[in-house]
């Protein structure tokens, strides 16, 4: 099935309204990376912030727990298991030597409403312990199951073991024919664990379009092209309030506050939940306006976004169709066909171009590969790999990067004229905009699946190059974003041309 694209006045919704809604995202700093609204199942508005595309499955942190827990209705719709299964029986060879007595009354449910009993999270949530369930098991079980709430990305991964335990597939294999081929979503990829457990609490990668596919089921109560292909009973029962989370943290933010479901939140606007991902992955649910709202981004400001949506878009809908509005719709059409990450004044410095064009840079220690230099927020493991040597071409409009590695070469197109441009490195796109400034060249880079890149500087002496970088993300650090120290390279021959030699004097002095 095809989402059907219609005017945001057929559904509605005033164009207006929409406009106004980027407008307040931008003014509150939210870095947007791709969005689509729905009402009645219908697609009114969508865009992508380039060089982020609709085509690219982008990194959805805990969003994925939604899909998680849908999972686990399947499972429990086709009596492959029960909510009130005990973990010390699904996993009798992991348990501790002595299990507490909270221990042994913890159930799936209770790892679906974050109460378990945890009062912290294991360590690295499991990512590097290849035994993180025994480890999950042996974590002390502070509280009654189902009394406390603490959000437990590990306690999600555990479902999806269990799933594992009880099927012998993955969590993609088991939701493949359930939900992503029904529902005509993309090849969705899961980060997996140690162990080889996907991780169903934060290493979804999906497209726009599939979280709105997924975000509409839901909001159908199970039902696609008219199939109940999930009972709607397990919807009910999924994105009711089960557990409270007033003072579990977020800072009071409100939306944070008002009950957390089964892998679900809800919201302080009466009637909407939804799914939610670390920096802004979103899938909101309004079943009163029958509307489903998916975004994808990067930002530390989390209500902002969540209250203009409250404030510019939920009260601007109105119960049936509205009088078209050529010119508003003309106004948010030319803004949705230019929508790009800030993009920076492009500089050409032709005298320096032309000095670098035959210069290979050497890297003075063992640095790790380009795509892991780039990283970014959902890079959960490393490439590998050993970058060899760094060189630019500088050819008329042609500017590129050029890195040789122990495990393969590629280029990047560096984007100097104000624009991201797109490249793909072992089939993954990167978008690359840069300028020069005195004495360097400012590049920043997006593996446009993760949530932030990386701004790289590259400063120039005589016969040394000097790289830093530092996150896209608006504070230090980030998820695997931590800055990095410099870097030095050396000119492949020791030696630079006399052009060379006379420009970066002079730029110098």
């Amino acid at each position: 099935m095809e989402f059907q694209r219609v005017t945001p006045e057929s559904v509605g919704v005033p164009s207006g309204a929409v406009t106004s809604l980027l407008e307040e995202l931008y003014r509150c700093g939210t870095e947007m990376h791709s969005f689509m609204l729905l009402r009645h199942g219908k697609v009114y508005a969508e865009g992508s912030w380039r060089p982020y595309e609709p085509k690219t499955q982008h990194i959805l942190f805990s969003f994925s727990k939604s899909l998680t827990s849908t999972a686990i209705g399947f499972a429990r719709q086709e009596g492959i298991l029960s909510l009130d299964e005990r973990l010390v029986d699904l996993f009798p060879d992991k348990l501790p030597e002595n299990p507490s007595e909270n221990l042994k009354k913890a159930e799936i449910r209770h790892l679906l409403m974050m109460g378990c009993g945890h009062e912290t999270e294991i360590s690295d949530l499991g990512q590097g312990d290849p035994d993180w369930i025994r480890s999950f098991l042996s974590h002390p079980f502070v509280y009654e199951p189902g009394t406390h709430f603490l959000y437990n990305t590990a306690g999600t991964n555990l479902l999806s073991a269990i799933i594992t335990r009880k099927t012998g597939k993955t969590l993609t294999e088991f939701l493949r024919p359930r939900l992503i081929e029904p529902l005509g979503m993309t090849d969705i990829h899961c980060q997996p664990l140690p162990d080889g457990t996907e991780m169903g609490g934060a290493g979804y990668f999906l497209t726009i379009e599939d979280m709105a596919r997924f975000a509409q089921f839901v909001a159908n109560k199970g039902k696609w092209e008219g199939r109940q292909l999930l009972e709607e009973s397990w919807f009910e029962e999924a994105t009711r309030k089960q557990i409270e989370n007033r003072g579990a943290g977020w800072d009071g933010d409100p939306d944070w506050q008002v009950g957390y479901c089964y892998q679900f939140w809800r919201c302080v606007p009466e009637g909407v939940f939804r799914g939610d991902g670390a920096f802004g992955q979103y899938g909101v649910v309004c079943t009163k306006q029958d509307a489903v709202v998916v975004i994808q981004g990067a930002s530390m400001e989390l209500q902002a976004v969540l209250t203009a949506l409250w404030e510019k878009l939920l009260p601007a809908m109105a119960e049936g169709p509205l009088p078209e509005d050529p010119q508003a719709l003309h106004v948010l059409r030319n803004r949705l066909k230019r929508l790009e990450l800030n993009p920076v004044l492009g500089m050409r410095n032709p005298w320096a171009e032309e000095s670098l064009n035959s210069a290979v840079y050497l890297p003075e220690k063992a640095l790790p590969c380009m795509e892991d230099l780039i990283g970014g927020a959902g890079s959960f493991q490393p490439v590998g790999g050993k970058l060899v040597s760094l060189s630019f071409r500088f050819r008329g409009e042609d500017a590129a990067l050029l890195c040789r590695q122990d495990n393969g070469s590629f280029e990047l197109q560096l984007g100097l004229n104000g624009h991201f441009v797109t490249s793909e490195i072992h089939g993954v796109p990167y978008g690359v905009n840069g300028r020069w400034k005195p004495g360097a060249l400012e590049v920043e880079v997006r593996d446009t699946r993760k949530a932030t890149g990386k701004r790289f500087t590259f400063r120039f002496g005589e016969n040394t190059m000097v790289l830093t970088a530092e996150s896209t993300f608006p504070m230090e650090g980030g998820l695997n974003d931590e800055p990095m120290p410099e870097m030095i390279f050396t000119l492949a021959d020791g030696e630079v041309t006399t052009k060379t030699k006379m420009y970066w004097e002079t730029d110098q002095n």
